[in-house]
């Protein structure tokens, strides 16, 4: 089972849900939060890599975009270090994070992975796109889509 959720990061240094948020996050340019994404249970990666959240999830959805015309696909985080990874398998894609010295590896059915990110990427954008009209989301929405 894949798990997504997206939080944004509040001036408190604590994390809200997206879905619950009401106003707008004090900087566009560089709007922090986390993407936990969980597959049955083992969590690839949580609120700790929380960095630069709308930029993760744009470079998450080329991920897509990549794995389904290669098989393959990799990013690294906006302002960290780590390592995201999508491999195609048969049915199945095996998702990695480096993080540091810590890998963590998890396989998925493809549809179920690709479907799960497909809907909380779109989640997530369509709630930016309310908190943060300014700025455009569309080329991911693209390929989240397609």
């Amino acid at each position: 089972m894949v798990e997504i959720e997206t939080f944004l990061k509040g001036a408190d240094g604590g994390f809200v849900q997206v879905e619950a948020c009401h106003t707008p996050p004090t900087d566009l340019d560089y709007i922090e939060g986390a993407i936990l994404l969980s597959i049955d249970g083992l969590e690839i990666i949580g609120l700790e890599e929380w960095d630069y959240v709308d930029q993760l999830w744009c470079y998450v959805a080329d991920m897509v975009k990549q794995v389904r015309a290669t098989g393959y696909a990799e990013t690294y985080f906006p302002d960290q270090p780590i390592e995201l990874s999508f491999r195609a398998s048969g049915s199945r894609i095996l998702v990695t994070s480096k993080i540091g010295a810590e890998v963590k590896r998890a396989s998925a059915s493809s549809v179920d992975l690709l479907d799960s990110v497909r809907v909380a990427g779109l989640s997530f954008f369509e709630k930016m796109s309310q908190l943060a009209p300014a700025n455009s989301y569309a080329e991911a929405r693209q390929e989240l889509s397609a």
